[in-house]
C-alpha cells in the first residue's frame, strides 16, 4: 500500500541560520515583502533577469523582461536596538546557467546570494539567508536591487518568490522590556535523561509558565544527515523549509500548551554523529525567540540500518518537456533481501506534465510527483515505495513530460531513495 505526501509551495522558506548566524536565546522580528506590480513590474514575485536582456532579440520583447529586480521592504526598526540582520529569499535559481545572483542594500553594498548549482547548469531552488550589515539598513523602506549574469544560459532569469528582512533585537532592547519579555527563556527537553530517540520521540519545551500566554506557537528543527531539502549542498544540517510562512519538513509545531510534538524518526538514516534539536518560539507581538540546541542525540545501538541513496547518474539540467524523456540511476546494494521499508524523497519546479498520464517511474513504475495542475511551483513529495519495484544495483528513474515549454524539472539534490534494512 502506497502513502504519499505531497507539499505544494505556493509562496515559501526554512530557518537555516540556526547554529550558523543567529545565536540562541536571541529574540528577533520579521519584516516580509510586499509584492506591488507598480514597483516591480511584475506580479506575484520578484523577476530578476540579466543585465543584456532588455535589448535581447528574441526574449527582450516578452512581458518578463520589463521586470525591473527592485524589492521594496518596509522596516519599523529604530537601527540603534538591532544587533543583527539578515535577508531571506525563498528563492527558484532560474534558468540553469543564470550565474553571479547579487543584489544592492540601499545603494550601499552588493551582497552575493550563495550560489547552489544553478550556475552549473542545475535546477535549483533555496532559501539563503544573508546577513546584511545593520548600518546597511535604514528605518522605512529600504530597497533591494538585484541583478544577475546570462552565464551559461540562454537567458539569465531566477525569481525569489517571498522575502523577509529579519531583525535581530539587542538584549536591552526596550521593546523587550516593554513586551514583559525581558526575563522569558525556553529550552528544548526530551522525556529521557539519555538524549536517545526512539521511532517516535516526545518533545516539548520548557519556559516560564507565568508567560504562557505570550506564547503563540513553537516550531521545532532538527539537525542531522537526510534529505538536502533546503537545497542548499548540505544533508548533515538544520532540516525544514516553508510554505506561505509555514515550516514543512521539520520536527513539527505545536500552538497548544504543553508545545510537545512527536518526532517520528522511523525512516531518518543512520548517523554517522550525534544530532541536535532547536525551536523557534513564535511570541505575541511579532517576537521570535530562538532557544538553545539540545545537543549529542542519538539513536538506540540496537536500531534497525537506514541509509540514504542519491543518484548515481543524473542528467544536467534533469528535466522534461516538449516529450524529451530524461532518466538517471540511483545504485542499491547487490543484496537488498533484508529491506523493510523504502520512501521516496524528491522535490521538483512542476511546470506541467502535459497529457502525461505517468511521468514518473522507478524501474517503469509509476509513482506521483507532481500536482497535476502545472502549479509552476516548487512540489515536495514523499512517497512509499513498494520494495518490489527495486532491485539490486542500478534502478532506472524516467521523466518525462510533453508541454511545449516549462516542464517538470527536478530540484538538488535529486531523487532519493531512504531504505529502511530488517537487521541492525
Amino acid at each position: 500500500m502506497k502513502r504519499t505526501i505531497v507539499v505544494v509551495t505556493v509562496f515559501f522558506v526554512l530557518l537555516i541560520f540556526f547554529g550558523k548566524t543567529v545565536n540562541a536565546g536571541e529574540f528577533y522580528r520579521e519584516y516580509w515583502v510586499e509584492w506591488d506590480e507598480n514597483i516591480t513590474n511584475c506580479t506575484s514575485r520578484l523577476r530578476v533577469n540579466d543585465t543584456e536582456l532588455s535589448l535581447h532579440k528574441t526574449f527582450g520583447k516578452r512581458s518578463e523582461a520589463k521586470a525591473n529586480g527592485l524589492m521594496l521592504v518596509s522596516i519599523n526598526e529604530d537601527l540603534f536596538n538591532l544587533k543583527t540582520a539578515q535577508l531571506y529569499l525563498e528563492m527558484w535559481g532560474g534558468h540553469p546557467g543564470t550565474s553571479g545572483k547579487r543584489f544592492l542594500s540601499n545603494g550601499k553594498q552588493v551582497y552575493n546570494v550563495p550560489e547552489v548549482g544553478a550556475a552549473a547548469g542545475h535546477c535549483t531552488y533555496s532559501y539563503p539567508v544573508i546577513p546584511v550589515k545593520v548600518n546597511h539598513l535604514v528605518t522605512g523602506t529600504n530597497a533591494f536591487q538585484f541583478a544577475c549574469d546570462r552565464g551559461s544560459s540562454f537567458w539569465g532569469h531566477f525569481i525569489i518568490d517571498n522575502a523577509a528582512v529579519r531583525c535581530h533585537l539587542n538584549p536591552d532592547h526596550p521593546d523587550l522590556a516593554q513586551a514583559g519579555l525581558k526575563e522569558f527563556s525556553a529550552n528544548v527537553q526530551l522525556p529521557n535523561p539519555c538524549n536517545v530517540l526512539q521511532d517516535i520521540t516526545e518533545i516539548s519545551i520548557s519556559y516560564p509558565k507565568k508567560l504562557e500566554q505570550s506564547i503563540v506557537s513553537v516550531d521545532y528543527f532538527g539537525r542531522y544527515l537526510g534529505f538536502d531539502d533546503d537545497g542548499d549542498g548540505l544533508e548533515n544540517d538544520w532540516h525544514g523549509f516553508t510554505q506561505k510562512k509555514q515550516y514543512k519538513n521539520h520536527i513539527g509545531s505545536a500552538s497548544k500548551p504543553p508545545f510537545a510534538v512527536q518526532w517520528d524518526t522511523s525512516m531518518v538514516p543512520s548517523q554517522p554523529a550525534p544530532m541536535a534539536i532547536c525551536a523557534v518560539v513564535h511570541l505575541k507581538g511579532g517576537y521570535h525567540y530562538v532557544t538553545d540546541t539540545l545537543d549529542d542525540l542519538t539513536f538506540p545501538a540496537n536500531r534497525n540500518r537506514i541509509e540514504m541513496y542519491k543518484c548515481s547518474s543524473m542528467p544536467t539540467p534533469f528535466w522534461s518537456r516538449d516529450t524529451k524523456e530524461n532518466k538517471a540511476v540511483i545504485e542499491l546494494p547487490k543484496d537488498i533481501s533484508s529491506i523493510q521499508s523504502v520512501q521516496l524523497m524528491i522535490k521538483i519546479w512542476d511546470g506541467g506534465e502535459g497529457n502525461i498520464k505517468e511521468p514518473f517511474k522507478i524501474n517503469g513504475h509509476p509513482y506521483p510527483i507532481t500536482s497535476r495542475r502545472a502549479v509552476h511551483d516548487v512540489v515536495f513529495t514523499i512517497a512509499d515505495v513498494d520494495p518490489e519495484h527495486l532491485k539490486p544495483g542500478k534502478n532506472q528513474i524516467t521523466l518525462l513530460s510533453d508541454t511545449e515549454h516549462h516542464g517538470i524539472e527536478v530540484l538538488l539534490p535529486g531523487p532519493v531513495l531512504i531504505v529502511r534494512y530488517k537487521e541492525k
